[in-house]
């Protein structure tokens, strides 16, 4: 409230007062301000130029008297008041008016200009007498406000954009300022960033949390007080506990205080680190790393590449790496651009050259490196590895994986991939090639006699004999055990084969001498012709190993040409070998029994166990169908133990039953004769039955105990010894030395039925026949004649002197219920 005349003030004289109202208008007038005074009823009596400036009114409607609404609506009128209706302004703005209220506010005009608007009530005495306002254009101080704020703002935007932190602390060391990175990098909690904070504060805070390491806090602070309030320029770096490293900049200021910034320079630090060890592992790695372009020109290369080229770094740089490496084959340098420009990376094996002119296998690996900023390719880094003692080492595991150790040459696998190679040469010019499987007869009997060791001499020299008969174009193989593989590519016919086949008979036909043996074998072999046997590797492989297997059926020592019907043979044996793997399991055996009889009162004397093969779907199988595959498979040695069993336990039964005791006879295949513990299965078989062993004959073919005749004395005297009979069977169809046939511990010569069936009729059977009983007699042996069918054979055996028959003129072979009841009824016709 401002009182227009003092109360205290002495009363004036009338020309003094005229003098006081001119001072006063003076001052008025000459106020850069501009004034109104309006009275009680807001009639305009005092004002100064300055109003009408400010409120940009005509000087007309400026007049002692002019009434406060028709002043305002003039501004009003022009929208300085805004949008809306113009009474509604001037009544908005009069209704304030007149609460006489003090009042203080800012007004920009539409020309930009900025006022200070002030107005105080007006009192004479306790009596209100108007208002009086005043209008300072402040249009220069806000301007320069606001360009004090958007300095300050830019300042403020720029300290937080700053990516370190940035502290400032005044003269008496408070905190005046910092950026929000100054809170988070120094793990500052919030209530220490304000402005104002001592930093002591900030000190004590960091030394509880050994921020500056173990030590007294009083003491630490001390110190770093002591420093703050004399501040100097510094820098110096800290690894906080968290593992950050912070480098630290301060700055003192003329006026005072200090600015400080803080930067974390941990991945600097550690780039730095990084580089150092990349630098370390180019330079030392016995890898050989070349720098290149985007063009492939070399920039940089490592000390290990030259170590592998011997090339100086300042001979290389600015040379295409291409000269420098040769490609794989088929390969060439644009398409490997290519791929590297595409995939960005590359891998495979090339060679370096040398600048001696040699070459080094290496390892190659190609990254591409491409421009941070347009990610098109900049850099190429190649990386080459010596590889030199790893081919070395494959060549040498490639020898070992592909040759036969023993004998030198090309092994199963070998063959296979030289087979890979020529067969499509063969079909592409139409070639003719010849496979010959040979397979090695009466091997395995050296092998097992004479020990393994002259079994690998004897493998040796055919291998070397073998690769003597042949072209070099030619290729011989072991595949295992006695079998080699001969191919023979670009023949002109099978003739050209067979020519070979004889080359081999005959060159194998030469006795091969060991240290201690003179060695005898012979090659059975099989020949199939590409393309007229097959399509390809594995079905002429196959055809060839059949018709190996049709030589060795035909007598051995000779080479059999494929034919198709060949593979149906096959097959019926495999067919009966899958069957007859289960025929024991699954009680498809028995046996039957065909009674031996006195050949001069025809009086049972024995039996001779005869295995028959009944399966549920094929009924019965022929023993000239299945035993050939047991014994060539090796199931012979399981059939001939359950027949050895069974036939030892039905005779001890039949005796217990009633039966004079008799003799069981049971065949012997060569297989069981060669088996270690044959003896000891047939002891087992007698004590397991408790049949006594004179009942037991074990019947043998001569061939089988003409394969190693010294051994073979071994296990029939053993034999011998135990009791058991022993007899030659089918005598007579094989070769027989009687020097060892007088030495075997035999008690009967089995007379083959082949000699008997034509006995009345053909005198040379009759001879041998009747040679053979007068051999055995002379030897003390016994002999039976099997086959009889006809009275007359069992007249003309009997008189001459044969001792026991068997055949179906005296009783067909019989299952054991049926031969139990007949012996039983022989020996008792009541």
């Amino acid at each position: 409230m401002i009182p227009l005349i003092s109360p205290d003030a002495p009363p004036l004289p009338a020309g003094d007062i005229q003098r006081q109202l001119a001072y006063l208008q003076a001052v008025v007038s000459n106020m850069p301000q501009g004034i109104s005074v309006f009275d009680e009823s807001l009639r305009l009596r005092i004002w100064n130029d300055g109003l009408l400036k400010v409120l940009g009114l005509p000087a007309e409607t400026v007049f002692e008297g002019a009434l406060f609404s028709d002043l305002i609506r003039i501004p009003a009128s022009r929208g300085e008041y805004g949008p809306g209706d113009v009474e509604a302004h001037v009544e908005r703005i009069t209704a304030l008016a007149m609460k006489f209220e003090a009042h203080c506010f800012e007004r920009t005009r539409p020309n930009g200009t900025t006022h200070l608007v002030q107005g105080e009530p007006l009192y004479m005495g306790d009596q209100l007498v108007g208002f009086i306002t005043t209008y300072t254009d402040i249009t220069e101080r806000k301007a320069a406000e606001t360009a004090l704020r958007k300095q300050h703002s830019q300042l403020h935007t720029i300290i937080e954009s700053i990516p370190s932190a940035v502290s400032l602390f005044s003269a008496d060391t408070h905190l005046e300022l910092c950026n929000t990175e100054f809170q988070r990098l120094l793990d500052f909690p919030p209530a220490l960033t304000q402005p104002g904070t001592p930093i002591e504060e900030l000190f004590r805070f960091n030394t509880r949390r050994g921020e500056y390491g173990p030590g007294d806090e009083d003491a630490i602070v001390q110190s770093l007080l002591k420093r703050a309030r004399k501040p100097a320029s510094h820098h110096f770096e800290r690894t906080r506990p968290n593992g950050k490293i912070l480098e630290v900049r301060g700055v003192p200021l003329p006026e005072g205080g200090f600015v400080t910034v803080y930067t974390d320079i941990t991945e600097r630090r550690h780039s730095a680190e990084r580089e150092q060890l990349a630098q370390k592992v180019y330079s030392h790695t016995p890898a050989g790393i070349i720098f290149t372009d985007d063009a492939h020109r070399i920039l940089s290369i490592n000390p290990a590449t030259t170590q592998m080229t011997d090339y100086e770094t300042f001979e290389l740089i600015g040379q295409t790496v291409f000269g420098l490496l040769n490609l794989e084959p088929g390969q060439n340098a644009d398409e490997l651009q290519v791929q590297l420009a595409q995939r960005g990376s590359w891998s495979g094996e090339l060679t370096v050259n040398q600048k001696n002119g040699s070459s080094l296998p290496v390892g190659t690996r190609v990254n591409r490196v491409d421009d941070p900023q347009s990610g098109m390719p900049a850099h190429y880094v190649w990386i080459l590895a010596d590889i030199t003692e790893r081919k070395q080492a494959e060549d040498r595991m490639r020898h070992i994986a592909q040759t036969d150790a023993l004998t030198g040459l090309p092994n199963r696998l070998a063959l296979l991939m030289r087979l890979a190679q020529i067969l499509p040469d063969a079909r592409r010019h139409q070639w003719k090639v010849a496979m010959m499987f040979l397979d090695l007869d009466r091997f395995k009997i050296i092998n097992d006699t004479l020990g393994h060791q002259v079994g690998d001499e004897l493998l040796r020299e055919v291998a070397c004999r073998l690769s003597k008969l042949v072209r070099e174009t030619d290729f011989v193989a072991r595949i295992g055990g006695d079998e080699f593989v001969i191919i023979l590519p670009a023949i002109s016919s099978p003739a050209d084969a067979a020519s070979i086949a004889s080359k081999v008979t005959a060159a194998l036909s030469i006795p091969i001498e060991t240290d201690d043996h003179e060695l005898h074998t012979s090659p059975s072999i099989g020949i199939s012709i590409f393309p007229d046997d097959g399509p390809d590797a594995d079905i002429i492989l196959k055809n060839a190993d059949t018709a190996m297997y049709h030589a060795k059926a035909a007598g051995r020592n000779n080479y059999q040409f494929f034919a198709a019907e060949m593979n149906h043979s096959a097959a019926e044996r495999l067919h009966i070998e899958r069957k007859l793997r289960h025929a024991i399991a699954r009680n498809e055996l028995n046996l039957d029994y065909q009674p031996q009889f006195n050949a001069s009162d025809r009086t049972p004397i024995g039996v001779e166990a005869l295995v028959r093969w009944h399966h549920p779907s094929e009924g019965l199988i022929s023993p000239a169908r299945f035993i050939p595959v047991a014994e060539e498979t090796g199931l012979i040695n399981d059939i001939g133990d359950w027949v050895l069993n069974t036939a030892c336990r039905e005779m001890a039964r039949w005796i217990g039953a009633g039966l004079r005791p008799m003799r069981v006879a049971v065949n012997v295949s060569a297989r069981q004769l060669r088996r270690r513990d044959f003896c000891e299965t047939v002891a087992n078989a007698l004590t397991t039955s408790q049949l006594p062993p004179e009942l037991l004959e074990l019947e043998i073919t001569e061939s089988s105990v003409m394969e190693n005749p010294q051994e073979a004395t071994q296990i029939l005297e053993r034999l011998g010894r135990m009791g058991v009979t022993l007899a030659i069977d089918d005598f007579g169809t094989g070769y027989s030395s009687l020097a060892y046939l007088k030495l075997f511990p035999i008690d009967h010569l089995k007379i083959d039925r082949s000699f008997v069936a034509d006995i009345e009729h053909d005198l040379n059977d009759r001879a041998i026949a009747f040679g053979t009983i007068a051999l055995a007699h002379s030897l003390g042996l016994k002999v039976i004649a099997e086959g009889v069918e006809t009275e007359d054979q069992l007249d003309l055996l009997r008189t001459n002197g044969c001792d026991e028959v068997q055949g179906y003129l005296l009783s067909r072979p019989l299952n054991a219920a049926a031969a139990f009841a007949f012996l039983h009824a022989s020996h008792d016709p009541e």
